[in-house]
Order: structure tokens, then sequence, then C-alpha cells
């Protein structure tokens, strides 16, 4: 199979109803059955009527504003298979109807006949490959650009947790050769370049802020105060408290710091 299903729901959206920024580790499709609003995908701003659905990449941020009440359903998927899916907003035509497929997958997950999870899988494939039909790939500028994709997605989102696997995944190869690619053009692993990005914005926040320590390791993406002192005497040699006491501060203000 080409792709395996991970999630399925239907909402009612209420007008004015807002879906903060998020993304997720595999792809997802929204179909909008009824309604109008406004979503943004990665740096795009779209409008969405009924009958239109939405592509979204895995680790792509999302948002969406509904200026209606609208009813919604979302299906979540993953796939190793190259290439990846063109993100946008598209409605649906005689060719891909949009809605049926979305209903099989609703009817499969409500009925759960035997081996329903298999037909999920296989629901789940027929609708990445009608999709990959439907709007074309520009593989080679895409493959050209993955890696640069990886570090600006690393550099925007270094506090939080980042599924390095999906990133892999996104760019059709697997996690060892992703890994092997982006320590040649960057000079280091996805996991040390983040452990340095988050390195250095703790020393600015240690320098210009006054800060606790525990809430300068949560700001900075370490699950504890103890993994971030470990992580950070590791990387400097020292503490950062010693590393505090050292350096100057150059804003006594926590709050002057950007």
């Amino acid at each position: 199979m080409t792709a395996s299903f991970d999630f399925f729901y239907q909402a009612t959206r209420m007008k004015n109803e807002w879906i903060a920024p998020h993304h997720h580790p595999c792809y997802e499709l929204v179909y909008y059955v009824s309604g109008q609003g406004h979503t943004r995908i990665g740096e795009t701003d779209y409008s969405f009527n009924a009958g239109d659905y939405a592509i979204i990449n895995p680790c792509t941020i999302h948002e969406e504003r509904h200026e209606w009440q609208s009813k919604v359903m979302f299906c979540g998927f993953a796939s190793n298979v190259y290439p990846p899916l063109v993100e946008g907003i598209y409605h649906e035509t005689s060719s891909l109807p949009m809605g049926r497929l979305m209903r099989a997958i609703a009817y499969e997950l409500r009925d759960k006949k035997p081996f329903h999870k298999q037909m999920l899988d296989n629901l789940a494939s027929h609708l990445y490959l009608e999709l990959l039909r439907a709007h074309p790939s520009q593989v080679t500028e895409y493959r050209t650009d993955v890696i640069q994709y990886a570090q600006t997605f690393i550099n925007e989102y270094f506090m939080h947790k980042i599924d390095f696997r999906a990133l892999a995944a996104q760019s059709g190869y697997s996690y060892d050769r992703f890994r092997h690619l982006f320590k040649i053009k960057v000079g280091a692993s996805p996991i040390q370049y983040i452990l340095e990005r988050r390195i250095e914005h703790a020393k600015a926040m240690l320098r210009h802020t006054q800060m606790q320590v525990s809430v300068i390791a949560m700001e900075c993406g370490f699950s504890t105060d103890a993994q971030f002192c470990s992580m950070f005497k590791r990387e400097t040699g020292i503490t950062p408290i010693r590393y505090r006491e050292s350096a100057c501060l150059t804003s006594p203000d926590p709050g002057t710091y950007q």
C-alpha cells in the first residue's frame, strides 16, 4: 500500500470559530461540507467554500477561521512514497468527488467490518493516489529545496518538539538518508542542529533576561530543567547559572528580550 490511515473526524465549526496554528506529523486532508471562511497553510492564505478541500503536508503549520457555521471532515494519513502532495485549496470535481471518498472512510470507521483497518489503509492509499493524479508535484524543484525547507522549519520551530521522521518522510527519503543529506548541507545532524539552536537561544536569554533557569529550559524546548542543565554543560562546559554569572547582563529588564 502507498499510504496508511491515521485519523478521521467530523465536526461542526461555529461562526467566527478559530482553529489555532498547529501541525501534524502526517498529511491532513480537510473537506468543507458546508460553510465558508479562510485558512492559512504555511505562508499562504486561502478562502474556502462548501465543496472545497485543503491538502496540508506533514509538519506544515496551518490555521483556520470560519465566517459561517461549517461542517467539515478531516482525515490524516502517512506515506513514504515520493513525491509529496501539492498543498493548497481545491474544489471537488466529478473526477475527484472528495465528499464521496471521505464518506467512504467515515462509513468504514462506523461499521468496523472485518479487516476494517486494512480497508482504511486501502482507502487512504486510493485517496493519496487520486490527489497525486489531480495535482502533479514539481519533483525536481522539491528535491532541490527539501533540506533547505527542513532547516528553515527547524529555525522557526526549534522551541517545539519536531518529528524528524515526518520531515524525512515528507522529503521522500528514508530517515537515515535524510539525516545524511542534512548533515552534508548544514554541517550537523538534525538532532544536533536543533540542540545548537536551543542552546544559542538559551544563552541569549541567560545574558539578557533574569528569567529563572527552569523557565528558560521550557521556553527553549527542553522537557525538564535537569535535561537543560545537563545538555547546556555538555555543549558549553559550564552550567547555565555559571554562564549567567560570567556574562554581562545587557538588559536587566526581562521584558525587553524578544
